[in-house]
């Protein structure tokens, strides 16, 4: 038993427990211990509280899992290859997934994390293959499966496993030959042999494969470097907002995945601003320092190359101890010592790229890993008196309260959650971190389930869900049942909020409702308090443009009330709000911004106008005529036909100045406008439009009679 390393994964189960229990959000929080717990469980039981023949069979049986785990996942693998579907346990929970094209995903969802398991369980066959107690059919038979989990991870086209399978690869082929000290002289020049020649054909294998990868997963031929490697450049924003989180809260991070909403605090400009929510950094070791700090990072970090220096140690003990012909026998302490180190490696390079030690089934597996690197503790044999059996028996009583402690909170907090998700579970409503189109889904079904599963297990994903389904059900109905089902929708949507206050998604929707009521003072605040946090997210959102739409409706209704002052200003406000929209979208289409803000200024300019302030409103005709493309958009705008009005009242102030000459000028501009609206809408005029028509004509005709014209 190495003492110091069960000290440093207390220490760190208990540091990583205490943040989480601490964070800002505690559902976020609660995930993480959803994580914590099991594995850190797993890990202290199968490492240090079973010793002798139980420590062995278990970490046996740990691999016989990985094992079948991985059989089932080739099946379904080779299924999908053959253009089905495949099976999955996911489908218990959520609608089937649809399979990549030209990829695969075995039993997951996402190929990332199916290659990361083909990796550690590829590597955990040709190590059996290799060192196993079996006869030697048995060998080749594992052989064979490792060479078939590998070639399917490089299959799923996830380019961080390729990367870090070739990085598994050269320390697995090191270790074999390490392990291969001891062993007589002609069995190791034979071995070397065949290991070289192995090791030769996979490099040319697996640098072919790799090319393959990265070429079929381009998706910008212009990027380079490693920007090209990974997601076309995303990740390196994603790093770059990680790191400036750390920077400010360099000791012990924000919170237990506090990325997935700081980072748009941190957003970086070489990030559009229509990306979807980056939950993770795409880099576990990021992800520590944001979320759990550098302390977090060097817990993890010490972890690791502790378990990397006992299984150097490990098998070069195991080298000697299998004598000369070990090799021929075979050993399982070797075969599972070299898959753990070669199956670590692999993932400490592929969290590098991605976040799949944020999944339970891979976390797991990276346990499986550092147990099968420990040698197996011993039976203790007790003898009254002796001090050492004091300490040694004292250490197993705390281990085990340790280990009850973390099993209760891993039934207790899995117990409620499954409670809660049982209603989702039965109705595959239980993948709750993906997108879904709310219009489509069948609202008599799903309210009630999301109903019965926030009162079983209050969660603010489900609740800001509930508020939505309830806010689009409110369209549909009319009187008290809509004021009734709108007030559901606030009430779901606040305690989405109470239980995480930094999403903006609900003070949004809250904001939208409120405005459409009238309640403008509160919907200002909504937007107000999600201001910060959408602004990373305009082109997605458009948050502020529907602010800004806000404001204008504000000041209509006090111009109604002929409150001049309050109007101008929350038409002030609604122009700075539109340009804000446009700064922070800056991939905007123009048409839609252009189209609305265009609406603005010509409803602003007709208040201008009703206080006969004719040069300011004229400015804001002037401003509309500068936007991008103006000229293709005024079928959506009429700006020819209100700008027609502007100048026929305008005309008319400058007629009762007793300046007809000027007056005659604005008319036939006024006439002009409108002729050019009528060509562009063609049949499809207003109401309005004669009328307007008539009276200007009347006027023009008026002063040409009087020769004003002439």
């Amino acid at each position: 038993m190495n003492p110091w390393l069960i000290l440093m994964s207390m220490a760190a189960t208990g540091y990583f427990a205490m943040r989480a229990c601490v964070s800002p959000v505690w559902d976020l929080g609660m995930e993480d211990l959803m994580l914590i717990l099991p594995s850190a469980l797993l890990y202290l039981v199968a490492a240090y509280g079973l010793t002798g023949v139980n420590g062995v069979s278990v970490r046996q049986g740990m691999a016989r899992v990985v094992i079948a785990l991985m059989l089932l996942n080739l099946g379904a693998a080779l299924m999908q290859i053959g253009g089905y579907e495949g099976y999955s346990l996911s489908r218990i929970f959520a609608p089937a997934s649809v399979t990549k094209e030209s990829g695969v995903t075995g039993m997951y969802t996402y190929y990332g994390s199916f290659a990361n398991f083909a990796v550690v369980a590829g590597l955990l066959c040709l190590s059996l293959g290799t060192w196993g107690r079996f006869v030697l059919a048995v060998r080749g038979g594992f052989l064979l499966l490792g060479a078939l989990s590998i070639g399917l991870a490089v299959w799923s086209q996830s380019r961080s496993s390729a990367v870090s399978l070739l990085m598994a690869l050269a320390v697995f082929t090191a270790l074999v030959l390490m392990s291969l000290s001891k062993q007589r002289e002609q069995v190791k020049r034979r071995a070397r042999i065949v290991i070289m020649t192995c090791a030769l054909l996979g490099l040319v294998a697996g640098v072919a494969g790799g090319v393959w990868v990265f070429k079929e997963r381009a998706n910008n031929e212009s990027v380079v470097g490693v920007e090209m490697m990974f997601d076309s450049g995303v990740r390196m924003p994603f790093w770059s907002m990680a790191a400036e989180q750390w920077a400010d809260h360099p000791i012990v991070g924000a919170g237990s995945r506090s990325y997935s909403y700081e980072s748009f605090r941190y957003w970086s400009p070489n990030l559009p601003t229509g990306e979807a929510n980056p939950e993770f950094a795409h880099n576990e070791y990021l992800q520590l320092l944001a979320d759990y700090g550098l302390i977090g990072l060097m817990l993890v970090l010490t972890l690791f190359a502790g378990h990397f220096a006992v299984g150097f140690k490990r098998i070069q003990t195991l080298s000697v101890q299998v004598g000369e012909d070990g090799l021929v026998t075979g050993s399982n302490a070797m075969a599972l010592a070299i898959a753990g180190v070669c199956g670590m490696v692999a993932i400490a390079v592929h969290i590098a790229f991605d976040f799949r030690t944020h999944l339970l089934a891979n976390l797991l597996l990276l346990v499986c890993c550092a147990v099968w690197i420990l040698p197996v503790a011993k039976s203790t044999v007790w003898k009254s008196g002796s001090r050492g059996v004091w300490k040694s028996r004292m250490g197993s009583w705390v281990l085990g309260l340790i280990m009850m402690v973390l099993g209760l909170g891993a039934i207790g907090l899995g117990g409620q959650q499954l409670w809660g998700g049982l209603p989702l579970i039965e109705n595959k409503m239980a993948k709750e971190d993906g997108a879904w189109i709310p219009q489509e889904v069948n609202r008599d079904v799903w309210i009630p389930m999301l109903e019965e599963s926030v009162s079983r297990s209050p969660n603010w994903r489900r609740s800001q869900r509930l508020g939505t389904l309830y806010r689009i059900e409110a369209d549909s109905l009319e009187g008290n049942e809509q004021e009734d089902a709108m007030g559901k929708a606030k009430a779901a949507y606040s305690a989405s909020i109470e239980r995480h206050a930094h999403n903006p998604i609900p003070w949004i929707n809250l904001a939208s409702i409120y405005s459409e009521k009238g309640q403008y003072e509160k919907a200002d605040e909504a937007y107000a308090r999600a201001s910060e946090m959408a602004k990373a997210r305009e082109r997605w959102f458009r948050m502020h443009s529907y602010w800004a739409r806000m404001h204008q409706d504000w000041a209509v209704d006090y111009w109604k009330i002929e409150k001049v002052e309050q109007a101008e200003e929350h038409f002030l406000r609604a122009k700075d709000l539109y340009k804000l929209s446009y700064d922070y979208a800056y991939f905007y289409q123009n048409k839609q911004w252009v189209v609305e803000y265009t609406q603005l200024l010509i409803t602003y300019a007709g208040f201008l106008d009703d206080l006969k302030k004719y040069s300011e409103a004229e400015q804001l005709f002037d401003e509309s005529m500068q936007q991008v493309n103006w000229h293709n958009w005024q079928t959506d705008t009429k700006l020819n036909f209100y700008y027609a009005k502007h100048l026929y009242k305008r005309g008319k102030y400058i007629w009762f100045q007793r300046k007809p000459e000027q007056a005659f000028e604005m008319m036939k501009r006024a006439k002009a406008q409108l002729l050019q609206h009528k060509a562009m809408m063609k049949s499809d005029v207003e109401a309005g439009y004669d009328k307007q028509f008539l009276e200007i004509q009347k006027v023009i005709s008026f002063l040409d009679e009087t020769g004003v014209g002439k």
